[in-house]
């Protein structure tokens, strides 16, 4: 493989919205509600697609979830605060840079929470091309994401390996022709990975 494709949510950056929503509140039915009303709500989307801006999907939560603008703008906080970086992958695009190979970043990843995790880290400086769904106001598991980034970059679908937690996403790649691992977290999923490179 000559091209590595990493997503950045559950892949690069830990993303578990029932501990988000668990840290936040002590509240069973809240914490159900956060989940299903924020993170697997289609404002999540248009949110993550930069359709609507964090000011309106915090205005909108705070709507749904019936708490206080103040609280739902500290639950986008500690959202972005949640995305912990996860050492073993940063290891895998540090090896696959050693080796030479290209790295590229696709995700589903709203402008503001982007801006988070660039401004925390300096991994963004080893990836050769990076396709976010907040500005191309499309996102995974969409083929037109994918299409942008191998016409951008001019990859053959071949030569790629992509990592995404989302079996509908890698559904989505190998549609395309390129080598997928569904990234559960696991040691399997890494040796999986390791295997390509």
């Amino acid at each position: 493989m000559k091209n590595i494709i990493f997503d950045l949510g559950a892949v690069m950056f830990e993303w578990n919205p029932k501990k988000i929503s668990e840290n936040f509140t002590d509240n069973i039915e809240l914490q159900n509600k956060i989940q299903t009303e924020l993170y697997y709500h289609q404002d999540w989307i248009d949110f993550d697609n930069a359709i609507i801006n964090e000011a309106e999907a915090t205005r909108r939560a705070s709507e749904r979830l019936e708490i206080p603008i103040k609280d739902a703008k500290r639950l986008f906080n500690e959202t972005k605060e949640s995305l912990i970086l996860i050492s073993k992958t940063h290891d895998v695009l540090k090896q696959v840079k050693n080796k030479n190979l290209n790295a590229y970043c696709l995700s589903n990843i709203s402008p503001e929470l982007f801006k988070h995790v660039y401004d925390q880290h300096d991994l963004f400086e080893l990836f050769d091309g990076i396709v976010t769904s907040g500005v191309e106001n499309t996102g995974k598991p969409g083929k037109r994401i994918f299409e942008i980034l191998l016409d951008r970059y001019q990859l053959n679908a071949q030569e790629c390996l992509f990592i995404d937690d989302s079996p509908a996403n890698t559904a989505t790649a190998n549609e395309l022709g390129i080598t997928t691992v569904t990234f559960k977290g696991l040691d399997e999923c890494y040796k999986e990975i390791y295997s390509h490179i």
